[in-house]
């Protein structure tokens, strides 16, 4: 299978993953229209900028996908892992809903792997843009690395409510903001290489949707950085959605 054709596989799940999340927000909120309406949007807001941050683009990736290589699914891979985190909302909107059947543990450990994952296929992604990897290998190391995000994601302690402090977790973030470092500086090393502008659009455009990210994920529950966080994420969506075709 080619790479449009896998981006297009990617995208579709993509599409289908934002899609449920949406309708699950969508349920949380008329269930608990009359109760809390302020407290949950201010928590759901910042996931619902990320859902559709990354739904938006996909869908222009859909229509504008030109690239025959390796690099050109994992962006859609990269962007359906980013939504993916966003399951880390569900315990709580079952909460709201009067239901409790999510397990918190079973979920944080999820939205570890989702997390890592997403971080891991974009440094991937900027060694390719960099021409310094097998391109038929990419999908084997991928897999191999994906299984091992897993393993590490499983074996962490995962405190039974979010209400516990874990040690572990920090130690686990400051792990992927090494490969999100890592990642960005490759893009950026790319521009530094060659100049041409649309590596430096790149590296821009991953280094504010990274970093919002990471402010949403790891500074849930804090209002100054989920705002600051969403916006950055939100600007770089759109940078991402008006990206030249020339490489994705």
């Amino acid at each position: 299978m080619n790479a449009s054709r896998t981006s297009k596989l990617i995208s579709t799940i993509q599409i289908c993953v934002s899609s449920l999340l949406t309708a699950f927000i969508v349920i949380g909120l008329y269930q608990n229209w009359n109760g809390g309406i302020g407290t949950m949007l201010a928590d759901i807001f910042p996931e619902l900028a990320i859902i559709l941050g990354t739904l938006i683009p996909v869908l222009v990736l859909r229509i504008k996908h030109r690239s025959q290589v390796a690099e050109g699914y994992l962006l859609p891979l990269f962007l359906l892992f980013l939504s993916l985190q966003t399951i880390r909302i569900l315990p709580s909107l079952t909460s709201w809903a009067g239901g409790g059947f999510l397990s918190y543990s079973r979920i944080t450990m999820l939205e570890r792997f989702f997390f890592m994952s997403t971080y891991v296929v974009l440094l991937y992604a900027a060694i390719l843009n960099m021409k310094s990897m097998n391109t038929v290998k990419t999908g084997t190391y991928v897999i191999f690395s994906l299984i091992a995000v897993f393993v590490i994601s499983c074996i962490i302690p995962t405190p039974s409510s979010s209400d516990q402090y874990n040690k572990h977790e920090l130690i686990f973030s400051l792990l992927v903001m090494m490969v999100l470092i890592c990642a960005v500086s490759t893009y950026l090393v790319s521009f530094i290489s060659d100049r041409e502008s649309y590596h430096m659009k790149r590296f821009l455009t991953f280094l504010l949707l990274s970093a919002g990210d990471f402010l949403i994920v790891t500074l849930e529950g804090n209002l100054t950085g989920s705002i600051i966080g969403t916006c950055l994420f939100v600007i770089g969506a759109v940078m991402l959605s008006v990206v030249s075709p020339k490489g994705y």
